[in-house]
């Protein structure tokens, strides 16, 4: 039987501290497919990263539990988002890159959104209420350069981390709220299922508002201390 996790845990630093702490050096994550050059990140350079985001994000006046939906390319800053906000407390509200403005304008209105985490394609068709947050590429790139935590929020197992929004191909898209133990539930699937070990480098080519790429891409593999590598080029259907 699978144990109950800690009462105080954090989805994020589950991820990434001992993984900063045990292999700083060790490349984490690869991002290739739409650019002309890759990017590569550290375990040291997204622990760090995440962290000085997340203070950014409280001292901008964030509370926890604010939603923060993420409306951006499927790149290393939309990873980064998506753990600074839960590092932070905060809850991170993925989204795909083919919503419509008025599909992103449901999502604002129905989450309840305090900020909206934009990169440049998307800025001109998001209509944020007043009251939201818009966070444009440069206020990313100084979010980066804030101070950071000196530590995970210190959130229940409980508290939720992120919510993910179904297709809606038969009705509303309807919200699905994940609490920071998701993560640890997920213990036997990465462990047994996919067997995954540190020496491993897990290649995936979906999207980042799936849960499957969040969590088999991404989050299962370091929670090993395994590597990533997301693609994110065209799509050869043939």
């Amino acid at each position: 039987m699978l144990a109950r996790p800690p009462a105080q845990f954090n989805l994020a630093r589950y991820c990434l501290a001992d993984n900063a702490r045990r292999r700083p050096d060790k490349l984490a994550l690869t991002v290739a497919g739409a650019g002309e050059r890759a990017e590569r990140l550290t375990f040291r350079d997204i622990d760090m990263t995440v962290r000085a985001m997340a203070a950014g994000l409280q001292d901008m006046g964030r509370s926890p539990g604010d939603r923060v939906v993420i409306r951006m390319a499927n790149d290393a800053d939309y990873v980064l988002v998506y753990l600074a906000a839960i590092a932070a407390g905060l809850v991170a509200v993925p989204s795909s890159t083919q919503l419509t403005a008025a599909e992103a304008g449901f999502l604002l209105a129905d989450t309840g959104a305090a900020a909206v985490a934009v990169s440049a394609e998307f800025m001109a068709a998001t209509a944020a209420p007043a009251h939201v947050r818009v966070l444009g590429p440069d206020d990313i790139a100084a979010l980066k350069r804030h101070p950071p935590l000196g530590d995970y929020a210190g959130t229940a197992a409980d508290d939720p981390a992120y919510l993910i929004y179904t297709s809606g191909t038969s009705a509303r898209p309807k919200g699905v709220l994940h609490a920071h133990r998701a993560m640890w539930g997920r213990r036997p699937m990465y462990e047994h299922w996919l067997g995954l070990g540190e020496s491993d480098v897990m290649l995936h080519a979906g999207a980042l508002n799936w849960t499957y790429t969040l969590g088999v891409g991404l989050l299962d593999p370091w929670a090993c201390g395994a590597a990533c590598v997301l693609y994110n080029g065209p799509k050869d259907n043939t």
